[in-house]
């Protein structure tokens, strides 16, 4: 995960400042192979969910990906109609924050995927030590056992991500469809001191 941010990071040093690449996201690369690659994407992450959602310790916080997901489903499909129309300024204006979001919820998912994994490793630890389902001795293999600790810091900084990042997701979304143009039609003369 660390990688993924040290990546993102340098790419805007590299590539040029965030805007320019928001830019080429709303409006290169969502029409890309017309928009058969994000729709991909959400396919994947759709997936993901739906494998997700088996696991009761991750059932309220895989509901916020999901919610999330289709709320920026829902903001890619309306700046599509939008580039239709004589609203098609609108996703241009709006080009870094959808850039935001769209990281926000790629983040989220590969946090979740690990997360699920960590399930997994937790559960096959917590069977061979025979600690059954008392969360006391759960609690305690934190402190004795470097795997028991280190999968429950990612299962948990998923639940944490997902509670205090995504969802925030689907307000900004709309936030977004709101369609303020101020920033657009503001005169000149208004800007005075």
């Amino acid at each position: 995960m660390e990688q993924y941010f040290r990546d993102c990071k340098i790419a805007s040093i590299y590539e040029g400042t965030n805007g320019i690449q928001a830019l080429d996201l709303v409006g290169r690369k969502l029409g890309q192979r017309k928009g058969a690659d994000v729709m991909n994407l959400f396919g994947e992450i759709h997936a993901s969910i739906s494998k997700l959602k088996r696991i009761e310790d991750l059932k309220s916080h895989v509901a916020c990906l999901e919610e999330a997901c289709n709320a920026l489903i829902d903001l890619t499909m309306h700046f599509a109609q939008l580039g239709k129309s004589a609203g098609f300024l609108m996703p241009v204006l709006n080009a870094t924050p959808y850039l935001e979001i769209l990281g926000d919820v790629v983040i989220g998912h590969f946090l979740m995927q690990g997360a699920g994994i960590a399930d997994e490793k937790l559960n096959a630890i917590y069977m061979e030590k025979s600690v059954g389902e008392s969360k006391g001795k759960k609690r305690a293999l934190i402190h004795e056992d470097p795997d028991v600790a280190f999968y429950y810091g990612k299962n948990a900084a998923a639940r944490f991500y997902a509670v205090d990042v995504l969802s925030t997701v689907k307000s900004r979304c709309e936030a977004i469809k709101f369609g303020e143009r101020i920033p657009i039609e503001m005169p000149e003369e208004s800007f005075t001191c």
